[in-house]
């Protein structure tokens, strides 16, 4: 999977990014840094096809986002948003997989409903499969959402602040199943903070500075 960036612009009341060219190496780990409100959140809504007034272009796979439909966008990459509940589509975290998987509850399978007891214990949410998302913690209103990224290894993440407000235990599963996938070849963009903690899962790293992506160099 390819995903490129062209000479493209974008702000709100004033510029985010000017004239800016990038490439991301899909089957690799990439962190994005940058300052609050430079527009890192901005730069993932971008890429996930959720900002649309831009001039430039984003290519996936060779073919303009603006040109594809949200289901040909979320066939390919899926985007974790940094607030919890932006997430979450149900009331509880077995209707909100459900949807996730795509399918009606009376027609799930043997296999997708292993697949989907799988991803809650590893979250170790599975007791709550039930609860009602209000009833719920904010980090285990996340871990619902990461448990959903869990049905789907082989899409390209995009992981806003995904290790904050999670219990240590949590950050150090989170931390084992993105290792995972680097090692098999499935990337991620991730904005965090926590650069000096988690300094071997990065491949690449990228800083916003002045409407621009810069990679940072060793």
């Amino acid at each position: 999977m390819s995903l490129k960036i062209v000479d493209l612009s974008f702000g709100y009341d004033e510029l985010l990014f000017s004239n800016l060219d990038l490439e991301l190496e899909t089957n690799k780990i990439t962190l994005l840094q940058g300052d609050n409100g430079s527009g890192k959140t901005t730069f993932c809504r971008l890429l996930s096809g959720l900002e649309k007034n831009y001039s430039g272009q984003i290519l996936l796979d060779n073919i303009k986002i603006s040109e594809l439909k949200a289901k040909q966008i979320a066939e390919k990459l899926i985007y974790l948003k940094q607030e919890p509940i932006g997430n979450t589509v149900a009331a509880t975290p077995e209707e909100d997989l459900s949807i996730w998987q795509g399918i009606l509850e009376k027609n799930l399978s043997m296999k997708q409903q292993n697949e989907r007891m799988q991803a809650l214990e590893k979250m170790q949410i599975k007791e709550l499969i039930h609860s009602p998302f209000w009833e719920m913690s904010g980090g285990q209103v996340k871990r619902a959402g990461l448990a959903a990224m869990l049905l789907y290894p082989q899409k390209y993440w995009i992981l806003d602040e995904p290790f904050s407000g999670l219990h240590p235990e949590i950050v150090n599963i989170l931390l084992e199943i993105l290792l995972e996938r680097k090692n098999n070849g499935f990337g991620a963009l991730i904005i965090s903070h926590k650069q000096n903690i988690f300094d071997s899962l990065f491949d690449i790293t990228f800083r916003i500075e002045d409407r621009r992506i810069l990679k940072n160099e060793d």
